[in-house]
């Protein structure tokens, strides 16, 4: 069964990164301007890592909680690799 984000399924990721920037951008935004809202690059990419910052501030907004649970943070001692 391939899960709603999965990466093998269709794509619904409901944020954006900007090429250029670097700034978050919601899906939605990118059918309203055409291009990121900050710097109007056209180029745009799939989210691989949040920081600390950008996951308080997406918390406060319409987010598929499930989206960001991929992006939360492990315990450093237990990602520790040695």
């Amino acid at each position: 069964m391939i899960g709603k984000y999965d990466r093998d399924g269709p794509f619904n990721d409901p944020i954006l990164r900007c090429c250029d920037c670097q700034s978050l951008v919601f899906r939605d935004a990118i059918k309203t301007h055409g291009s990121c809202p900050k710097c109007a690059n056209r180029r745009l990419r799939n989210v691989l890592s949040i920081s600390e910052e950008e996951m308080a501030a997406l918390k406060g907004k319409n987010i598929d909680p499930e989206f960001l649970r991929l992006y939360e943070g492990v315990d450093r001692e237990e990602g520790l690799v040695m």
